[in-house]
């Protein structure tokens, strides 16, 4: 697995596109806090944005997940990036669903400081 980087375009923009997409896209900052979230990802994780905002990612993923997950951030902090990953997570009313092909990337500033993780998810399965 070698390193990608992604054009980064204004910021502005950037946001708009990520509303725009039909796919769900989330982040979370370097302290694992959500950060944002498109309406696709709202939907699929049954809440508002200022109810998700804040709360820690971990709380996307039930416990038996945890481990899994933990596996999954730490290939994305080592390598940069994750594709076609898949695994259990847990919308905010509690119902269980299977991400499928999801790629979870570093957000890395101009300067190379980390600012977080995202992901996007190009199939789901409620379960």
């Amino acid at each position: 697995m070698t390193k990608k980087t992604l054009p980064l375009v204004d910021e502005g923009s950037l946001v708009e596109a990520f509303d725009a997409c039909a796919y769900p896209i989330a982040s979370h900052d370097a302290r694992s806090l959500f950060n944002y979230a498109n309406p696709a990802a709202l939907s699929l994780f049954k809440t508002r944005l200022d109810d998700m905002v804040g709360v820690h990612s971990s709380a996307s993923a039930p416990d038996f997940a945890q481990q899994d997950r933990e596996r999954l951030l730490a290939e994305v902090t080592q390598y940069g990036y994750s594709e076609n990953y898949q695994g259990i997570r847990t919308a905010f009313d509690g119902t269980l669903f299977q991400i499928h092909n999801a790629t979870v990337w570093n957000i890395i500033d101009e300067s190379g400081h980390y600012h977080g993780q995202a992901v996007v998810i190009l199939e789901h399965t409620y379960l």
